[in-house]
């Protein structure tokens, strides 16, 4: 079956911990790990989230549609989703960095505003899986965290 990635962004409704990322993560591991999907979450101390689900379509869709209800965070915007010609996170049920500032989103966004609806419009032409390789670049430079870190299994 054909691979299948999503790209969002969202905003913590409060401050998640060191702690409460570790339970969002154990859970998450555990779930993808069951339905053979793959990913990175990234997380700003502002609060700010940005993951990649990489899967099948029909998976990484029903995990997007259960992120999105989730009360834990708001303004879920997908930004890029379509075919995928192989996984960018394979190692990782589910890999995670803490960005050093929300001007590490920002560039990876191409400072982009998201939180304005039409903030698609002038990228759209543009818009393609270089976010995709941004991300995956930027994950050499963002320092692991060893509590949070995905342990090989």
């Amino acid at each position: 079956m054909p691979l299948y990635h999503l790209i969002y962004e969202s905003r913590a409704t409060q401050p998640f911990s060191d702690l409460d990322l570790l339970g969002l993560l154990r859970h998450s591991r555990g779930y993808n790990a069951q339905r053979g999907l793959t990913g990175l979450l990234l997380y700003a101390a502002e609060g700010r989230f940005l993951q990649v689900l990489e899967g099948e379509r029909e998976a990484v869709d029903a995990l997007y549609q259960r992120i999105s209800r989730d009360t834990r965070h708001t303004a879920c915007v997908v930004l890029l989703a379509g075919p995928l010609a192989t996984r960018r996170f394979a190692e990782w049920r589910m890999g995670f960095r803490a960005t050093r500032h929300l001007t590490d989103m920002a560039t990876l966004l191409g400072h982009v505003d998201t939180s304005s609806p039409d903030f698609l419009l002038p990228l759209l032409p543009k818009l393609s899986t270089s976010l995709l390789d941004r991300i995956f670049d930027y994950l050499p430079n963002a320092p692991a965290h060893a509590l949070l870190e995905e342990q090989a299994a």
